[in-house]
């Protein structure tokens, strides 16, 4: 069964339809909107048009149907520059991935890449929309969002999974609920990549992770905390008597290793330029482990320091070694779910 259409466009203008007008008065308005911002985002471009306009017209019969995923296709192409890694991000065939961009460059009739064997790269007329298709990307997820799940109480939260802790993290959480007992919250408990992608594709509204570099006109970001790995000792180590340590004093150790540390390699990187030998004794994956190892005397251990943690155990910061990466929340400026916004108020 089709769905029913909100309205068509016939050249440059729109024709609402009876679906349209059977909406709420409040979503007739905001497509309404919508399409005024379109229309005005079409005339904005309207040199971009003219540059092919003749050619256009003399090849319309030919043209093939584009659709939005095109335009998706067209800006990840320009962030990766490069098809294979575009069309993995896309989570589609390269073979699909690389038609697509094919199509729009002939419903457009202009080059819209520069391609090599290595890469590629934004031509004048890929340039100029590339602007213009993050504008049109961004109205078009305030129609899906405000049709789909805006109402609802539902939030979909993304928590990078090798984070030392989560109890800075939890604690919000609980707040939220308190606030707002009806919301339901989803998480998902992923690697970056994987997580950046699923916000992307509107899969979360928000994720939890290592500082990086986003894209500004698209995504919000906001500092959280900072992890940063400290000497885990019991408190009748030798060592314990002291409130800082150099990483000197590791030598020869027995050391539990943490497997699932995201700064595995850089402590690794530091140990070897210092010349510093660690008897490794033991690897742990999970920080109750590693904790329990080092409580009952088994070994030391580097790791972020917890909010709560064993009265046995002791933290002692590392002075000559800066082993912290920055955990930050981001979401995209165009997600219009009303639960997110009461999320980022508590």
């Amino acid at each position: 069964m089709s769905k029913p259409y909100l309205f068509s466009l016939t050249n440059t203008t729109f024709v609402y339809t009876q679906e349209l007008v059977k909406l709420p008065i409040e979503h007739t308005q905001f497509v309404v909107n919508l399409l005024l911002k379109i229309h005005s985002v079409v005339q904005s471009n309207i040199e971009f048009i003219n540059l092919h306009n003749r050619k256009f017209r003399q090849h319309k019969s030919k043209l093939p149907i584009m659709n939005i995923q095109f335009l998706k296709y067209f800006v990840v192409l320009a962030e990766t520059e490069s098809f294979t890694k575009g069309a993995e991000k896309m989570h589609v065939v390269q073979s699909s991935f690389s038609a697509g961009i094919k199509k729009l460059e002939e419903h457009l009739n202009c080059k819209l890449f520069y391609r090599n064997k290595r890469n590629v790269s934004l031509t004048e007329e890929g340039a100029i929309l590339l602007s213009q298709a993050n504008e049109l990307l961004a109205l078009w997820s305030n129609i899906e969002f405000k049709f789909k799940d805006v109402e609802s109480n539902n939030l979909h939260i993304g928590i990078l999974k090798n984070l030392h802790h989560t109890d800075i993290i939890v604690p919000h959480l609980k707040r939220f609920k308190e606030f707002y007992k009806n919301s339901k919250i989803h998480l998902v408990e992923e690697s970056q990549t994987i997580l950046l992608e699923k916000l992307h594709k509107d899969e979360l509204d928000l994720v939890f992770v290592e500082v990086s570099e986003i894209n500004k006109a698209i995504y919000k970001s906001r500092h959280v905390y900072e992890e940063k790995l400290e000497l885990l000792i019991r408190k009748d180590h030798p060592l314990a008597k002291k409130d800082k340590i150099e990483m000197e004093a590791l030598n020869h150790l027995p050391y539990i290793e943490h497997k699932n540390c995201a700064l595995l390699y850089d402590v690794q990187e530091s140990l070897s330029a210092k010349n510093i030998t660690l008897n490794a004794v033991f690897s742990a994956q999970h920080n109750d482990v590693l904790m329990s190892l080092v409580a009952s005397g088994m070994g030391v251990a580097l790791m972020a320091k917890p909010k709560v943690y064993s009265d046995e155990l002791k933290f002692i910061p590392v002075v000559d070694s800066n082993f912290k990466r920055d955990i930050v929340l981001v979401w995209k400026s165009a997600n219009q779910n009303k639960m997110l916004e009461k999320f980022l108020e508590v």
